[in-house]
This record gives C-alpha cells, structure tokens and sequence, in this order.
C-alpha cells in the first residue's frame, strides 16, 4: 500500500486501513488472488499468483503501478490520478501471516 502521511490512525473500524479512504492505495493479496482498494472500492485484479509484489510510483506523472514478481514481472494493475502530498510505503498483514525473527 501507499499512503498521504495524515492517513488516520486512530479511526475505529476500517476507516483508517489502507484503502478504504481516499488517502491510501492497496492491493491486497490472498491465496484467493489479488484485490486494489481505493476509498473502499474493491477491485478484483488478475495475474499470476507470486510471494513477491513490485511496486512502481511515478508521482510526477500521476502513476501508481502493481506487479507480480517471478521471473519476470507482470503488471496487475495501474491507477492514473493526481497525487496532492508525498507518498509512504505501508503494509497490513493478516491474522495468518508468518513473521520472521531476526
């Protein structure tokens, strides 16, 4: 996901999670296959199934680009808009995530 810095953070519900407002993007990925998010528009995306993800943002040009990533890279989906303020990076990770001890 990306996201304006002044996301809400305190927002009980999902009104604060990445893209379910208009100040964040998200494409989520499941074993059930990917969906982009955007001011709680859900949209189902498809493409190869991969554990890795790329990321492409030209804010200049208004562009904000998801890919699958194996051997190659295939685009899944692109969103063409205005960005008004700086972009971060962020993540979600579900209930059923495994994380990695250092």
């Amino acid at each position: 996901a990306v996201s304006y810095k002044d996301i809400s953070r305190t927002e009980t519900g999902r009104g604060g999670a990445f893209g379910y407002n208009d100040k964040s993007w998200s494409l989520v990925c499941s074993s059930g296959g990917y969906w982009f998010r955007h001011n709680n528009v859900k949209t189902k995306v498809s493409g190869p199934q991969s554990s890795r993800v790329g990321v492409y943002l030209d804010h200049k040009a208004g562009t904000l680009s998801f890919y699958s990533v194996s051997d190659t890279m295939t685009l899944l989906h692109r969103v063409q808009t205005t960005f008004t303020q700086p972009l971060y990076p962020g993540f979600g990770l579900s209930g059923t995530a495994e994380l990695v001890k250092l």
